[in-house]
């Protein structure tokens, strides 16, 4: 991922600042000499200085502005196109914008600084649709943080029209753009017409309200919805008597409609909320519980949305729903759905395309399986259920049926990314691996920290020395603390610590670890202290405390 952006960067800094690489794997020695123990680590060197390790952003506008920073005393970065607010400036600037994306940030974030870039590249982009990206420092705008629910960082909301939403959307550059396009078209789509092959899309799912009027709380309620799902679903509302008369329903009525690819001989091609009233909460929940058929389509797009529930049974081969494949895709997919109708209410089905998930696929150790088709059980554990293909041979029927029913008697292992479990481990910093993090971070005698870092990761190896000295520091005082790291890039961790830039802190308290606490403060030792002190259960105990404990 790096070697382009790389590239790009040498050729627009040109001989100003030449760009380097060394291949570690060859020149072992020099490797060993400037400690270099993840790739790719990158190191600056100037004349008559010790090498400084590299912390910017692994872009090629990343690199050229750090290094025009270090060597340039003339560079002066271009204008930021992402606005930053104040208290005074806030609501004058959404008030003056009908949509607006708002990033609530810590400028010591890890997080935030791996977002920034890619938040001003989407500001560039979006300036042309008009659509601004502001940001708000909320360690100086406090009122403004606590005002809008601003409890991690980096937090994003949608600002339109005085009313506000969380963002749910990706984080790169690409995805912001997108999504806010998305957002800048309207939530529903007014019909006047009853030909739904005209407005139900090939392969996805379609949402109509019927309604006497554009007013009421039904319709508020399905438009509110409307605006919480717009990047999920398409949602459209009728209210002409006649045309509500022609789809055979009445006022008052909001129906999914389902794509007739994906409507088989056991399911029906409508479902209606079941009540003439609701809220929005209400539908939002019935969207939820009914967007997906019996077997769905499951995409990159919509596996973290529509795909969430659990257990999920995936059967992934060569989806392709194009004209010129579709049978023989709906060929296996309807293999799929008689299984799935015997199963229903035990397990949710979909299949997906081999190739778009390759590297889910190569984790769980199917990527060379030989298998027409790969399964894997998406558990509620968390974990993953690989279907091993030296036990099941190529009859996806007998052997998916053979599966589940191996699966439900608890005879299917889980698949676990894991280095090998550390042989002698002394601490003060314990090292966890895919295999032994249950057994150290669930020990409910236990208040366990967990640092998820990446080897290659310049904050991780700024914070090493200062977490190993707190450690030793804390656990002399605090038998019951236990400091972790683990290199989250070659080991699984549990679905609930969900890691999305490095380092990442959580804290698994004593009686508390189904529900551990990521920390977002900073990453010095008198803010962790105060965290730990606040949310730890067998630490930090007064002598009585400890006393009753024992008893």
């Amino acid at each position: 991922q790096l070697a382009p952006e790389y590239e790009k960067a040498a050729e627009e800094l040109g001989d100003s600042v030449p760009l380097a690489k060394v291949d570690a794997t060859v020149e072992k020695i020099l490797a060993e000499r400037f400690e270099i123990n993840g790739y790719p680590t990158l190191k600056f060197w100037q004349k008559d200085h010790e090498p400084i390790d590299y912390d910017g952003d692994r872009d090629a506008q990343g690199i050229v502005k750090w290094l025009k920073e270090k060597t340039d005393p003339d560079y002066k970065p271009p204008p930021e196109e992402v606005i930053a607010l104040t208290e005074q400036t806030f609501d004058d600037f959404l008030g003056s914008n009908a949509l607006t994306l708002v990033e609530f940030y810590a400028p010591w974030c890890g997080h935030c600084k791996k977002l920034a870039p890619e938040y001003e590249k989407a500001a560039i982009r979006l300036k042309v649709h008009g659509i601004p990206l502001a940001k708000v420092d909320a360690t100086i705008e406090k009122k403004l943080a606590e005002l809008y629910d601003v409890k991690g960082f980096p937090t994003l909301k949608i600002f339109r029209n005085a009313r506000r939403f969380d963002y749910d959307g990706p984080r790169d550059s690409d995805g912001i753009v997108n999504y806010m396009i998305e957002q800048s078209k309207p939530a529903v789509k007014f019909l006047n017409h009853s030909f739904t092959d005209k407005f139900i899309s090939n392969n996805d799912v379609t949402i109509v309200g019927f309604f006497d009027s554009e007013s009421g709380s039904l319709f508020d309620a399905f438009v509110d919805a409307a605006e919480r799902t717009r990047a999920d679903f398409s949602c459209y509302y009728v209210t002409d008597p006649s045309v509500i008369k022609e789809f055979k329903v009445k006022a008052g009525t909001i129906t999914i409609f389902y794509p007739k690819l994906f409507v088989s001989k056991y399911e029906k091609s409508t479902k209606e909320f079941p009540k003439p009233t609701a809220t929005t909460e209400e539908l939002l929940t019935f969207y939820r519980e009914n967007a997906t058929p019996l077997v769905g389509h499951m995409t990159r797009v919509n596996s973290a949305t529509r795909y969430s529930r659990r257990p999920l049974v995936a059967v992934y081969y060569n989806v392709d729903f194009s004209l010129a494949y579709r049978d023989g895709t709906q060929y296996w997919r309807n293999k799929v759905v008689d299984i799935a109708h015997k199963y229903k209410g035990k397990f949710y089905f979909a299949v997906a395309d081999e190739e778009e998930f390759a590297k889910e696929l190569e984790a769980v150790g199917l990527g060379t399986s030989g298998l027409e088709q790969n399964v894997i059980i998406f558990g509620i554990d968390g974990k993953k259920y690989p279907m091993d293909p030296d036990k099941y041979d190529e009859d996806l029927e007998e052997n998916l049926i053979s599966f589940l029913k191996d699966f439900g008697k608890g005879k299917v292992k889980p698949h676990l990314k894991s280095q090998p479990i550390p042989k002698a481990d002394k601490g003060p910093v314990f090292t966890l691996v895919g295999n032994n993090f249950e057994a150290i971070v669930n020990d409910e005698s236990k208040d366990v920290l967990i640092e998820a870092y990446a080897p290659w990761c310049g904050h991780c190896k700024a914070f090493e020395q200062p977490y190993k000295q707190f450690a030793t520091k804390l656990t002399k005082q605090e038998p019951n603390l236990i400091f972790t790291k683990i290199d989250a890039t070659e080991n699984d961790l549990p679905e609930k610590y969900k890691v999305e830039g490095f380092p990442t802190i959580f804290f698994a308290p004593a009686g508390k670890k189904d529900d551990p606490i990521k920390y977002t403060g900073n990453r010095d030792s008198n803010d962790l202290l105060k965290f730990l002190k606040e949310n730890a259960v067998k630490s930090f105990q007064t002598v009585r405390e400890r006393e009753k404990d024992e008893l």
